[in-house]
């Protein structure tokens, strides 16, 4: 029997805990009145693979670069990443919804804070 799966594409993030983080993103498709949300969240427990339990820790700074051309910059401060504990596992997403009202999560991963 086929199977339909829509699952949003995968980018981890790993830093130096109390850096500064910035990613530019790249959609190539034109995202003008689109609105945008993103959360960090500490995972508490999982079962079969799949986050059952968490804690809203932060979210991303959304800046728009380019919407037309579909780019948007994430950003963590300073203190943002020097909050995230060591050796804790978080996990992200970044979700949109079109001028349409259709919900999209299209990106997520996990995040790992490093020492120096």
């Amino acid at each position: 029997m086929p199977t339909f799966t829509q699952l949003p594409d995968t980018l981890d993030f790993v830093f130096v805990q109390g850096d500064e983080l910035n990613v530019l993103l790249d959609f190539d498709q034109d995202l003008t009145g689109y609105t945008f949300e993103t959360r960090i969240i500490k995972v508490l427990s999982v079962s079969g693979g799949d986050v059952v339990s968490y804690q809203n820790v932060t979210t991303f700074t959304q800046t728009p670069v380019d919407l037309t051309a579909g780019r948007m910059n994430l950003s963590l401060t300073e203190a943002q990443t020097a909050a995230l504990e060591l050796g804790v596992a978080y996990r992200w997403f970044f979700r949109w919804v079109s001028p349409g009202i259709v919900t999209r999560t299209v990106l997520s991963g996990a995040v790992v804070a490093r020492s120096p």
